[in-house]
């Protein structure tokens, strides 16, 4: 049915109401139905790009559970770099929707990043090794021994020229406590343990002293065992050694040889002019010694015409290479008689020699 102009069912760009009233006519709507169709594709947009970060994330944080999924690149560990040579990278697959695909040389290198692996390579194709390298020998663990055992640090002590003390140590290597015993040894030459028992991975010093003073000059070469009374180990220990001889007097000189006793007049004597001369009461006596080693001291021991007894101490007048050279005064007596004397030297090496002298004592003169 057709309307006129004026509003009739005919009339064209225009439509009844939807609600069935007659007469109501209502235009189109096109601003209304842009602006909707605009808000329903913001909100398709926001949930796409909300997935999208939350799959990133889902990848970034799985350790590679189903084959294909991202899975983070294993830092290469010690051990590795003797690996299969024959392991070759796969190409790189991208999926649909996915970046742009990491490069062979990229995903291979090491980096802190996290890279994408083809799923044609097992995650598990690099393992850290817990051992040692391919080739490289075993290093075996020695068992403890059963019983007693003893083990010694070393068997050689060279004491050379100076030394006189060195220690070693005594370990027990056994299960059970081990008794150590030493072998006999010369009386110039010691060596004692700590203590006797060790107990199992304990540590004992066995302590070698030479007495130089008493050992034969020359070089010395020892050997004293060390055993244990029961059970493996233990050893022969060699002690090596070079003692010089006892130093050597080569001369002394006492000045003057004449003395008087104490509390003598003086003596006039007849000249030009009257002189009056107090008579000499004390000599000088002078030591020179050699020894390669070197003094420690040098003394005089004194016997007096009374029956006195003195000890004087030497001093040092000079010294010249091996050669040295010392100097002290014997008197004054009291009575008239012979004074005998003995000069001590010490080296450093504790080593003496003697040698005597005498000196004579006349009365007072008239």
């Amino acid at each position: 049915m057709t309307h006129d102009g004026a509003g009739g069912p005919g009339s064209p760009g225009r439509h009844r109401s939807p609600w069935g009233r007659s007469g109501r006519i209502l235009p189109i709507r096109w601003g209304r139905i842009i602006a909707v169709v605009a808000v329903l594709v913001v909100i398709v947009a926001g949930l796409v790009v909300v997935r999208g970060r939350m799959a990133g994330d889902h990848r970034a944080g799985s350790s590679g559970g189903r084959p294909g999924a991202p899975v983070a690149a294993p830092a290469p560990t010690p051990g590795d770099e003797d690996g299969p040579a024959d392991v070759t990278a796969a190409p790189v697959t991208a999926r649909p929707g996915a970046g742009p695909a990491l490069s062979t040389a990229s995903a291979a290198s090491p980096s802190t990043g996290i890279g994408s692996v083809s799923p044609r390579v097992a995650p598990t194709a690099a393992r850290p090794r817990t051992g040692p390298p391919p080739g490289s020998p075993a290093v075996p663990v020695a068992a403890r021994p059963a019983g007693p055992a003893l083990s010694l640090s070393s068997t050689r002590v060279d004491l050379g020229d100076v030394d006189s003390v060195w220690r070693l140590d005594l370990r027990g290597e056994g299960t059970a406590p081990v008794d150590v015993v030493i072998g006999a040894s010369p009386s110039w030459l010691t060596v004692v343990p700590g203590r006797s028992r060790i107990d199992p991975g304990a540590v004992v010093p066995l302590v070698i002293t030479l007495d130089r003073a008493a050992a034969p000059s020359g070089p010395i070469d020892v050997t004293v065992p060390v055993r244990p009374r029961k059970g493996d180990g233990g050893g022969d220990v060699r002690v090596t050694a070079r003692v010089d001889g006892s130093p050597q007097v080569v001369s002394m000189v006492a000045a003057p040889t004449t003395l008087y006793p104490s509390g003598c007049a003086p003596a006039a004597r007849v000249t030009a002019s009257p002189v009056t001369a107090s008579p000499v009461t004390v000599s000088t006596v002078t030591v020179s010694v050699v020894d390669a080693t070197g003094i420690f001291a040098a003394e005089l021991v004194v016997n007096l015409p009374d029956g006195g007894r003195a000890s004087v101490s030497l001093v040092l007048d000079r010294a010249t290479g091996n050669r040295s050279t010392w100097s002290g005064p014997v008197g004054p007596a009291r009575v008239a008689g012979a004074i005998t004397y003995t000069a001590t030297v010490t080296d450093l090496d504790g080593r003496r020699s003697r040698a005597p002298g005498s000196l004579t004592v006349l009365p007072c003169p008239s």
